[in-house]
């Protein structure tokens, strides 16, 4: 039998050998497309008397175009030296770099990167004087870049701004367009932009590719963007050679500006040879049998049914534990044991998001498991997670020079590196702290006025703070240093992963509540905190500079293309996966499905699943539900493990009376759907909203939308103290004013 094609099942013979024309490969998880896709090559090459650089085979990184080169380099014994294996962008690249003169560039223009571009971007929005406390710098960018991904330029965007950041990015963008120009440099966006404009102007010069291409293949067509879709029609515009692979139930990539829609465009647009590849060669049938489940509920999707050859398989573990806390415990266990007769690099623990990486971290750390995250910082390197614990250590240690220096102008505060190297020396030479410095700061020559004002309403906080150390619970302190920095609104716009990055510091505080609930915590302040991740870290750090093998943590996004003997897929609660983002959008919900279904498909041979009944948010403790995803899965699938009682250590105490009632799902009089629970009473006394803490004194009776009444027992500029009268005294920062009012 002829050797190229030895080995292929009947789909993927099919796929590999069809004719000329549009094809579309309808590639399950699983099924062998990057076999299809290489094989089909070498078959062109040799059928079609080709050389390597008349097939443009397109991917979406460098790591897969280097395996797809290598693959074709033994399949067919040539080199792939001159073969067009290439991402996308990189192949736009090499179109410019040949003829930049098409677009009024020299040879020697530049590529902007992520942080070129908002660097660009910031300047412009200090040159038109806008706003950057309203107005986010990385926010703007990734707005002008899902315009460019679509092929929307800034007039079409002007055109369409109904809000008023809508409109201010338009007039960054036009003018980000302008110094591009000006500064001969492109951005990612333009690297395929720029080659469509090259075709439109230039016929003869697509011809040329045209003619030098004579079939195209694209990998991934799920993940592909408006830009892509078009620069794949110009090119097969006259042969229509065109072979697309992919799969609609793995499209996960719409929140970065990948358009399912163009698989099913495509099949509109071209009526292609479809071949779908539906025998996994990865799983069991049981667990394909689950995701198939999963995925089915899509309406609209392309039928396929993934199956194989290894039929049966061990049931799916579900693992129920009260707590969150309790989950990460459970798996950690569960891959201790596992480590006694399998290799660390045989399983994987996925999660929605990364903040839920945290527990699971300390998990791993207490049971001495070696482990990497894939994808990302650990949880206690990432930014926002170094600044709040900055601030921490700058509150407890006023001449902390190192934190100083890192949070004074975050959030920003007009503090350049001037002024902080005038604060500094005016710190050393008076004999006093970073702290009492910027609440002197208008003593100082050199920094300006308006800085000046704001560092020194923040060192009155950080005064209060550390003035209240001893007063103030762990978790207390954290959320009014918090709020009094502003820290929320601050983080959510600081990039286009901003909501992600607020909810790692959510996670910080339910890390700061679960040491506060612990035996080790029991009465200490925010100062033990610290000293305890302090020691965690740095044990943390020691294991990852020893050469070893790991457990690969990731998200479930970063998992994507990669696959394990043991899967564990943690947090599958109504809220993560589905996550609460996506409750309002059907189309992100189906997102959210075919999420799930990746997930599932990553595992070889074992599953496990795991949901608490409560989780930690921002310190408290909320109920939750499992996912509503896991009742799509049949019931004999799963080997259920309720591990409640098991993992509810007798030496932790109750957080709040909230933990021990139960919500009913049922409209309180305001008719807003709010939770009304068991033998709660509603408060009716009348009440005023409070503007600002000079409306309070000592001795007044107040009610808080979440802990009810309590009477006010001290009242500053920044802090306000309350003894509730169910959750017992906490201290509060300004911002919290909106949740209280004065009962009359």
């Amino acid at each position: 039998m002829d050797s190229l094609l030895q080995g292929l099942n009947d789909k993927q013979y099919s796929a590999v050998t069809a004719d000329d024309g549009p094809v579309l490969v309808l590639a399950g998880a699983g099924s062998g497309k990057t076999r299809v896709i290489t094989h089909r090559f070498a078959y062109l090459l040799r059928e079609k008397r080709l050389g390597m650089e008349n097939i443009l085979a397109v991917t979406f990184t460098n790591k897969a175009a280097g395996e797809m080169k290598e693959r074709i380099a033994k399949l067919t014994g040539q080199s792939t030296a001159h073969a067009w294996v290439r991402t996308f962008h990189s192949t736009g690249l090499l179109i410019i770099r040949r003829n930049p003169d098409l677009i009024g560039y020299p040879h020697n223009f530049v590529i902007y990167d992520d942080d070129d571009s908002k660097d660009l971007a910031g300047s412009i929005m200090q040159d038109f004087h806008i706003n950057t406390s309203i107005y986010k710098t990385g926010p703007i960018v990734n707005a002008i870049y899902r315009a460019k991904d679509n092929m929307i330029g800034p007039d079409e965007y002007e055109r369409g701004a109904a809000t008023e950041v809508e409109k201010v990015t338009a007039q960054v963008y036009r003018e980000y367009e302008k110094r591009l120009r000006e500064h001969f440099a492109l951005d990612f966006n333009d690297l395929l932009l720029m080659p469509i404009r090259m075709f439109r102007e230039n016929p003869r010069l697509l011809e040329f590719y045209q003619n030098l291409w004579n079939y195209m293949m694209i990998d991934e067509f799920q993940d592909t963007n408006v830009t892509q879709y078009e620069f794949m029609k110009l090119i097969v515009a006259r042969d229509r050679n065109i072979c697309v692979v992919g799969d609609d139930d793995q499209s996960i990539y719409g929140w970065r500006g990948a358009k399912i829609e163009n698989i099913y465009r495509y099949e509109r647009d071209y009526s292609p040879k479809v071949v779908p590849l539906e025998q996994n060669y990865r799983s069991t049938q049981l667990i394909l049998d689950a995701a198939n489940n999963v995925v089915n509920k899509i309406a609209g999707r392309m039928e396929k049914k993934l199956w194989t050859d290894r039929s049966g398989g061990d049931r799916i573990v579900l693992i129920e534990t009260m707590r969150d806390t309790d989950e990460a415990q459970a798996v950690s266990d569960l891959v201790n044991d596992l480590l006694t007769r399998k290799s660390p690099r045989d399983i994987a623990v996925f999660y929605r998001t990364n903040s839920q990486s945290r527990a699971l971290e300390e998990a791993f750390i207490r049971r001495r498991i070696h482990y990497k995250i894939f994808g990302g910082q650990k949880f206690y390197e990432r930014k926002e997670i170094r600044d709040v614990i900055a601030y921490t250590r700058l509150v407890i240690n006023p001449f902390d020079r190192q934190s100083f220096e890192r949070i004074v102008n975050i959030p920003a505060r007009g503090v350049g590196p001037a002024s902080k190297t005038k604060i500094v020396q005016f710190a050393k030479l008076s004999g006093i702290s970073y702290v009492e410095a910027i609440m002197r700061a208008e003593e100082i020559d050199g920094v300006p006025k308006e800085p000046s004002a704001k560092i020194a309403d923040l060192g009155q906080v950080l005064f209060e703070l550390n003035q209240s150390i001893e007063e103030i619970t762990p978790t207390n302190f954290i959320k009014i240093l918090l709020d009094s920095i502003d820290y929320k609104k601050y983080i959510r716009e600081f990039d286009e992963n901003g909501p992600e990055r607020w909810e790692n510091v959510e996670e910080f505080v339910n890390s700061v509540k679960t040491f506060e609930m612990s035996e080790e915590g029991d009465g200490k302040n925010i100062v033990e905190y610290i000293n305890s991740i302090a020691l965690q870290t740095d044990i943390d750090e020691l294991k990852e500079e020893e050469e070893r093998e790991y457990v690969s943590l990731m998200t479930i996004h970063n998992a994507k293309g990669l696959e394990f003997p043991v899967v564990f897929i943690t947090g599958v609660n109504d809220g993560l996966i589905p996550h609460s983002n996506s409750r309002n959008s059907p189309e992100q919900m189906e997102e959210e499905r075919r999420l799930f279904y990746v997930a599932i498909t990553r595992a070889r041979d074992n599953l496990y699943m795991s949901f608490s009944g409560s989780r930690l948010v921002y310190g408290d403790v909320i109920p939750t539900r499992p996912s509503v995803f896991l009742l799509d899965i049949p019931k004999e699938l799963f080997d259920e493990k309720r591990l409640t009682n098991v993992y509810a250590p007798s030496r932790e105490k109750p957080v709040t009376a909230r933990m021990k009632v139960t919500p009913r799902p049922q409209k309180d009089d305001s008719g807003e759907g709010k939770y009304i629970y068991a033998g709660e009473v509603k408060d009716v006394s009348p009440s005023v909203s409070i503007g600002k803490m000079s409306e309070l004194q000592s001795g007044d009776r107040v009610r808080h939308t979440t802990l009810g009444t309590g009477k006010v027992t001290y009242v500053s500029d920044k802090l306000l103290k309350v003894q509730f009268d169910k959750f017992g005294e906490r201290t509060m920062g300004g911002n919290f004013l909106s949740s209280i009012e004065k009962i009359l």
